[in-house]
């Protein structure tokens, strides 16, 4: 009888053929983790991926710029250092001779963070001595078998002007000023090669780039993740929102001690810009959240008799108010004061020019507010009138602007007043420190105040500005905000920390 033979029928490998299945491979076989395992992408990285490698049938990109907005630590930055290294590793299955591409930041040396990804990258596999970095003007960074280049820009407004490029890349697109011309330089830069364009970020305030986010064209991709500005920041359910790679690229406990650390800090500005991808300033915050401060009411508030006190004091001018903040060292009670000058506007007029309706005239019915004679607020009154709300309290010191040094000092001679005298800044070597230790006071719970309507409009006009170094200083939410109570808030606090940090005097008392 025939015997049939039947063999396996050997198993067909497919091998990848579509160049986002290509370099995910190559990501997957030539690099690994800081855990020594393969690196592979996530989904919400691919998708990105895929829409940037995408070709229009007619020829060309099908998208010329894809924008990617999520928050903070969730794979940005090995993402486009996976791509970049792709483009000029002649290793890489998407390599492209001669390729260029550039990458503009706010900042040169924000933009050399790239290279530096890069180089960590091959340094995991043994492979860093490959990439050479030239740091002359502008930065450059090649692989030196290969023959493309990235050239590194800051974020002056005419980067990437005169370039001709393959792929363009602008990070942190949400910190660009408004006339910034970086959007427009680089998409000029793409024309003569049908180049593409990557802008990532948060949202930030910038109006570029949240129309882009928001209202994108046809040859635009967005993949935004985020939240509106009501959002709950401490709800986890909102984390995930923002953060793609939660729990991956990117810990829960990380994004919790995050969140701590905002909340003990008195402004979750930062935490809702960076991590929750809100639409915000990150260099804006609010001096304090409105709910850190309303827990210090306590309608029955009221200083020791003869407790000791300090005063906060900022002077004022024509327009500006005078305003003193008396913070008494250890009930921790606040009473606020303020003055303007009875000449040219009245309280009405002068409410409504500063954007805060009839707060100036309720204030003044509550005995927060009084109005001094002249054009301009009459110092010797305004101190008659705080050293009679002082009254018996010794007064430990009066902290006030050192550039109007010479001008308070005559008037409190004047006064016969002989309270001792701190002067102080308003930029970041001074500002800073009173913004924190007012902020310190009212997290710690110590401050307590009656309801002031004059210290609440303050607050609502004031924003803390905060530079790229983190140094924060005091600044004006709009053109006619009045600050002039916050200052002096943030002087009485800073004296009163101040007070309160400093070594206990040790007595050794030897028994004979």
């Amino acid at each position: 009888m025939a015997q049939t033979l039947r063999f396996k029928k050997p198993k067909t490998v497919v091998k990848p053929t579509s160049k986002i299945d290509l370099f995910c491979e190559w990501a997957a076989d030539t690099h690994v983790t800081n855990r020594g395992q393969p690196l592979e992408l996530l989904p919400f990285q691919i998708d990105v991926l895929a829409d940037h490698f995408a070709d229009d049938p007619a020829g060309g990109p099908l998208f010329r710029t894809v924008a990617f907005s999520c928050g903070r630590k969730n794979g940005k930055s090995l993402l486009l250092s996976l791509l970049v290294a792709g483009y000029l590793d002649p290793a890489s299955p998407c390599h492209a001779p001669y390729f260029q591409v550039a990458v503009t930041s706010p900042t040169s040396r924000h933009s050399e963070i790239l290279p530096s990804q890069i180089l960590e990258l091959y340094d995991r596999i043994g492979r860093r001595s490959e990439w050479s970095f030239s740091k002359t003007p502008p930065p450059t960074f090649r692989h030196k078998e290969g023959r493309g280049l990235l050239t590194c820009l800051s974020g002056a407004r005419s980067a990437g002007h005169g370039l001709d490029l393959d792929l363009a890349l602008v990070d942190e697109a949400g910190l660009l000023s408004k006339s910034n011309e970086t959007l427009t330089n680089i998409t000029d830069a793409l024309a003569s090669k049908d180049g593409r364009a990557i802008l990532t970020g948060t949202r930030g305030d910038s109006g570029d780039y949240n129309e882009i986010l928001n209202q994108p064209d046809p040859r635009t991709s967005v993949h935004l993740h985020g939240v509106d500005k009501n959002a709950n920041a401490a709800d986890p359910a909102i984390w995930e929102q923002a953060n793609p790679g939660l729990g991956i690229s990117k810990s829960r406990r990380f994004m919790q001690d995050a969140f701590d650390k905002a909340q003990a800090s008195g402004s979750l500005t930062e935490f809702r810009v960076w991590h929750l991808n809100m639409p915000l300033s990150p260099s804006r915050q609010l001096l304090l959240e409105y709910d850190t401060f309303s827990k210090a009411y306590d309608e029955n508030a009221t200083p020791i008799e003869g407790e000791p006190c300090f005063i906060g004091l900022d002077l004022g001018g024509s327009a500006a108010m005078t305003a003193a903040v008396i913070l008494y060292r250890e009930s921790g009670v606040l009473r606020c004061l303020g003055a303007f000058p009875s000449e040219g506007l009245d309280l009405a007029a002068r409410g409504k020019r500063d954007g805060i309706g009839s707060a100036y005239v309720t204030a003044a019915e509550r005995g927060e507010l009084f109005e001094t004679s002249g054009a301009v607020t009459d110092l010797a009154e305004f101190l008659a009138r705080l050293r009679d709300e002082v009254g018996n309290h010794p007064v430990l010191s009066i902290s006030a602007d050192r550039y109007r040094d010479a001008e308070f000092r005559t008037a409190m001679a004047r006064a016969q007043i002989d309270w001792p005298i701190v002067t102080r800044g308003t930029g970041p070597k001074d500002g800073d420190n009173d913004i924190r230790a007012t902020r310190r006071l009212f997290l710690s719970g110590k401050a307590k105040l009656r309801r002031n309507l004059l210290l609440e409009a303050g607050l609502t006009e004031a924003d803390v500005k905060v530079s790229t170094t983190g140094a924060m200083q005091l600044d004006k939410s709009h053109r006619n905000a009045r600050i002039d109570v916050a200052q002096a808030l943030c002087l009485a606090c800073s004296a009163f920390i101040t007070d309160h940090d400093r070594p206990q005097a040790e007595i050794e008392v030897t028994v004979l």
